[in-house]
């Protein structure tokens, strides 16, 4: 199979021509000193549209897209435990719905999409040099999908989208900036436009978008609609997903934990469940070690799972009303095969899945804290701030690769979308639609796959809770919530219920100064 590599080091391309000048700074930044031009031949392809991709790949970290989708909501949470993990108070900010326009993160996820959008830009620039071949003509559309893929989330976590298309030059001039309703239009209008030009599953390179990721890109606006314009879609989201499931080229995988394996990427057949990935790989930097790393965030200083390179950082855990609420009250841990797993477990000490109670080392020694007296003991609860050093379940959801090529970096590729969400989207949209048979046929069959308890009746809240059950820790959370009406709720260390404006975080302030016209881009209500 042929993987598309993404070498961050050797894409001598990589000129951070900020199309979107007055969205961030307005100084050029210069990360490679070649400009590209003498490389501009067939051979270098893959080079030039390679910074787009990085981009991507960059989104699925604690401090960018995956951090606001879920530890902004009821799944993840990043404790304080005495000096560490405050951060300048970044992880309580967003657990609580503190943020301001200065929060460190709402301005690097905001520079990021710029970045990522500048990125396509650019090599849609350099790629009007070749000829039109197949292979031209995918890449056009791939870059489309990607840059459309960045605005998505603009208008997602921050409301308003700046656009600037490739082909307007005069960087002198403000761009446009989208409102919801505008960028949704817009967004299924070229999602739609570049599907017929996207190639089919097997026959572009793994990794890079096809028309399945189109259809389910189509299918995620839609199923969102309502959030954005005030009016629902579910039908038409149903339509999508109907054809993905439909297709034969996708199946429910009977192995949890094999869909986020170290070496995922073998799966991809017709009876893989990703549709859209992200691809890593830990032999190549590509500009983001620490950043896509699944150990470390989360386990104690004193687990190495047998390698000492893993030198973890005691970090983020599940909340409690989140395990209560949903594990609890709606499957059976004891056999449900996506509570834990421990095919990994005699070699690190650790479970796939949600890791509590005493730790052991390898030999298995009872750990301790740090002060090699208090017990490691994993407890249910955990508070935001104030934290011990053992309190809080930790999360392992994509297996680690052990030893590693290099414990900064990860080799699981980040599944971004799979069939197994399109099952889940379907339900919910029937339900909405009044096919509450169907609704409950598809919960049903997933609740089959793994091994959890049958159930005779569907509602919304099943449907929300199968959602926590199926997509912890994949990116998913704070847009469900959202859409179900139970973002802004309180909650275990949560004890306010959030104002309205929270449904969307504040523009950066480094970005309204920059373009300096409030009548095209003014802060959004309530910071």
């Amino acid at each position: 199979m042929k993987k598309m590599k993404l070498i961050y080091s050797t894409v001598l391309v990589l000129i951070s021509i900020v199309f979107l000048p007055a969205c961030t700074d307005l100084e050029e930044q210069i990360i490679d000193e070649s400009t590209g031009a003498e490389f501009i031949t067939e051979d270098y392809l893959y080079n030039l549209v390679a910074p787009s991709y990085n981009t991507f790949t960059r989104l699925w970290y604690r401090e960018r897209v995956w951090g606001f989708q879920e530890a902004t909501a009821d799944e993840v949470m990043f404790p304080t435990r005495g000096t560490d993990w405050f951060d300048g108070g970044v992880w309580q900010e967003d657990f609580l719905h503190n943020w301001t326009p200065q929060h460190r993160d709402v301005v690097a996820t905001w520079n990021e999409l710029s970045t990522g959008i500048a990125r396509a830009n650019y090599s849609l620039t350099l790629l009007e040099d070749f000829k039109e071949t197949q292979e031209v003509k995918w890449f056009k559309a791939e870059l489309r999908f990607n840059r459309a893929f960045f605005m998505y989330f603009y208008m997602d976590l921050y409301g308003k989208v700046p656009y600037r298309d490739y082909t307007e030059t005069n960087f002198s001039t403000n761009p446009k900036v989208f409102n919801r309703v505008q960028a949704f239009n817009f967004l299924t209008k070229e999602i739609k436009e570049i599907m017929p030009q996207l190639g089919d599953k097997n026959v572009v390179p793994y990794g890079r978008p096809n028309k399945d990721g189109a259809r389910m890109f189509l299918a995620k606006l839609y199923l969102n609609k309502e959030v954005y314009t005030g009016e629902a879609a579910y039908d038409s989201c149903l339509s999508y997903v109907n054809e993905l499931i439909n297709s034969g080229r996708y199946a429910l995988d009977p192995d949890y934990f094999n869909i986020f394996s170290f070496n995922n990427k073998n799966n991809y057949s017709d009876n893989d469940e990703a549709i859209l990935v992200a691809v890593l790989d830990d032999s190549e930097n590509m500009g983001k070690d620490d950043n896509v790393i699944w150990v470390q965030h989360t386990f104690h200083y004193n687990q190495n799972l047998n390698f000492g390179g893993y030198n973890d950082w005691n970090g983020c855990v599940a909340p409690q009303d989140y395990l209560d609420n949903n594990w609890i009250a709606h499957t059976d841990t004891s056999t449900d095969i996506r509570w834990r797993d421990d095919r990994i477990y005699d070699t690190a000490k650790v479970y796939l899945g949600f890791n509590y109670g005493q730790q052991y080392s390898v030999n298995n020694t009872p750990l301790t804290e740090r002060d090699k007296i208090t017990p490691l003991i994993f407890s249910w609860d955990c508070p935001l701030d104030g934290a011990s050093e053992s309190q809080g379940v930790r999360v392992l959801k994509y297996e680690p690769k052990i030893p590693p090529i290099n414990p900064r970096r990860t080799d699981n590729d980040y599944v971004v979308w799979r069939i197994a969400d399109a099952y889940l989207m379907r339900a919910e949209c029937n339900f909405r639609l009044g096919n509450s048979n169907d609704a409950l046929q598809d919960i049903r069959d997933l609740r089959a796959v793994r091994n959890a308890p049958d159930i005779s009746a569907v509602d919304l809240d099943v449907i929300l809770a199968e959602r926590a059950l199926e997509l912890y820790w994949e990116g998913h959370r704070r847009q469900d919530l959202i859409r179900f009406g139970k973002f802004l709720d309180s909650r275990i260390n949560k004890p306010d219920v959030s104002a309205d404006t929270r449904l969307i975080l504040p523009i950066p302030q480094t970005a309204i100064d920059a373009i300096d016209d409030p009548d095209l881009l003014s802060q959004n209500p309530g910071y």
